[in-house]
């Protein structure tokens, strides 16, 4: 089983401003701990879920639980200089790269987002 992510970025853009790269606060959340936890705990939080699969086969996957950020895409990538570090063993050097736009609550398009209830649903049952 290959370690869970340890470099992860977001790239969130709004409209035509330019993206902005950040570092999230990162909670580490497994299928037996309790889920509500990660319901926002103000108006102004935003919690993005971040499945990583616990085999090599899997993909990570991941979705926002807020109704005005909306996650765009993942993408991951080798990690520059991470090789460096010599925690080769210990660590995931990929980079996760969550890119996230906001959203006036509503969906548009074809594909339909999870209710956040059914998300975090979801990941208790795995």
């Amino acid at each position: 089983m290959s370690q869970p992510p340890y470099y992860i970025l977001f790239s969130h853009s709004a409209g035509a401003q330019p993206a902005t790269l950040g570092h999230p606060n990162i909670h580490y959340h497994y299928a037996n701990d309790d889920p509500s936890v990660l319901w926002p705990q103000h108006p102004n939080e935003h919690v993005l879920v971040l499945d990583y699969p616990q085999s090599d086969k899997g993909t990570p996957t991941v979705q926002s639980l807020s109704k005005d950020l909306v996650v765009v895409s993942l993408k991951v990538e080798e990690a520059p200089a991470a090789a460096a570090t010599g925690d080769n063993e210990l660590r995931n050097n990929n980079m996760y790269i969550i890119e996230t736009t906001t959203s006036d609550g509503r969906v548009e398009g074809p594909t339909e987002r999870k209710p956040a209830y059914d998300v975090v649903a979801q990941f208790k049952r795995r």
